[in-house]
């Protein structure tokens, strides 16, 4: 009999810390007090499951499965939970809890919000400035689709959706000049360098490359985070610069997070190969690996990557596999460009989830609460901007 057989659902959701909860269960060393609120949680979790679709669900179980590093889940049948366990079926409930509150439709959305009349935050959306040769800046949220500028041969096409392209005419021999695409925090954008070269810009990134590509090599330069689906050309090989850092590619999709506030600059490659070259060092990556590298030392660590992680950016999600707050919330202030305060210090707290990134601040903020992470966004004294308290 449960000993807590009269707990509220948000009774329990106050009382019990699931994370921890979870991690004792797989390490074999939960009490019997603590399983029994464990499976009270479980058993009185009722989500609107009628909603989804079978293949929804099939997707959630493949990505509960493969969180948990065991493989596929097991064929549908009519009786799901009893198949997967009761760690899968707890994530899975918060996984599937998770969609339901960010595929609220909009309007539910905004009933919400308004009833609340908490300060809340906007997602980032299609930004960023062009700087041509000659220094003139052009935003281009203030510019419409079509031609904005030429520079030689090479027309700038801004077209749908946030993307850039440059259009050689080939006409005739003109000088290679250089321009700087960059994003601000809240913002991202797309290019499509001369060659045909496509180019993913994260929040706060940039690229400088140029307007053509002429001579025996390409070569651009980065900051931020930036993904490459590169057109091969074994006569002109493309060379991408950041940090003391050269990467060559041999037919190549890959993904580079340099930010200035992160620990390590990671490199991942995705299809083809790379060459990873700093000082005297060099390595090859295959797909599926990754490069991490310091600038305290020279080191340079190749271990295996989740593609899906450290791309999912560019899908528009937020993923995480057991990070930590602080890297957490360093996605959420570049994303939302918002600052992020720890006055009460900052919680020992580990977070795997993914979300999607069109979404309301809190939207996001809100699911860290079941790993027992409370907030508050707060209007800055100063200027406009808005900041994310972390709370115990």
């Amino acid at each position: 009999m449960s000993i807590i057989n009269k707990t509220t659902f948000s009774q329990l959701n106050q009382k019990i810390n699931l994370q921890e909860l979870l991690s004792k269960y797989q390490a074999g060393t939960i009490s019997d007090e603590e399983r029994v609120l464990l499976e009270e949680w479980y058993a009185q979790w009722k989500p609107e499951q009628q909603d989804l679709s079978s293949e929804e669900i099939d997707q959630l179980k493949t990505n509960v499965w493969q969180s948990l590093n065991i493989g596929q889940s097991p064929a549908a049948t009519k009786r799901l939970w009893p198949r997967i366990g009761l760690v899968a079926s707890v994530i899975l409930c918060l996984s599937i809890g998770g969609y339901y509150y960010l595929s609220k439709s909009k309007t539910e959305q905004q009933q919400t919000t308004a009833k609340a009349e908490k300060v809340d935050i906007a997602p980032g959306s299609n930004k960023a400035v062009l700087v041509l040769n000659n220094g003139s800046k052009i935003n281009l949220n203030s510019q419409v689709n079509g031609t904005i500028a030429k520079q030689g041969n090479v027309k700038i096409v801004k077209m749908a959706n946030g993307q850039l392209a440059y259009a050689p005419d080939n006409s005739g021999a003109s000088a290679v000049v250089y321009n700087t695409l960059s994003t601000p925090r809240g913002g991202k954008y797309d290019l499509v360098l001369a060659d045909g070269t496509k180019v993913w810009l994260n929040s706060a990134s940039s690229i400088t490359y140029p307007t053509d590509f002429k001579g025996n090599e390409r070569t651009v330069s980065i900051t931020g985070e930036v993904y490459f689906e590169i057109v091969h050309n074994v006569k002109q090989p493309f060379r991408v610069n950041f940090k003391g850092h050269t990467i060559e590619d041999i037919g190549t999709e890959f993904n580079i997070n340099t930010y200035d506030d992160e620990p390590v600059i990671k490199t991942t490659l995705v299809a083809g190969s790379i060459k990873l070259s700093r000082n005297s060092r060099s390595v090859t990556l295959r797909p599926g690996q990754q490069s991490i590298t310091s600038l305290s030392n020279t080191d340079i660590e190749v271990k295996d990557a989740d593609i899906n992680e450290a791309t999912a950016w560019k899908n528009g999600l937020f993923k995480f596999k057991k990070a930590k707050i602080e890297d957490v919330m360093r996605q959420l202030s570049r994303w939302y460009n918002v600052d992020v305060a720890y006055p009460y210090g900052v919680p020992k707290t580990v977070f795997s989830g993914e979300m999607i990134k069109d979404a309301n601040a809190s939207q996001i903020l809100d699911m860290l609460a079941y790993f027992k992470v409370n907030y508050e966004i707060v209007q800055q004294t100063k200027g406009s901007g808005k900041k994310i308290i972390i709370k115990p």
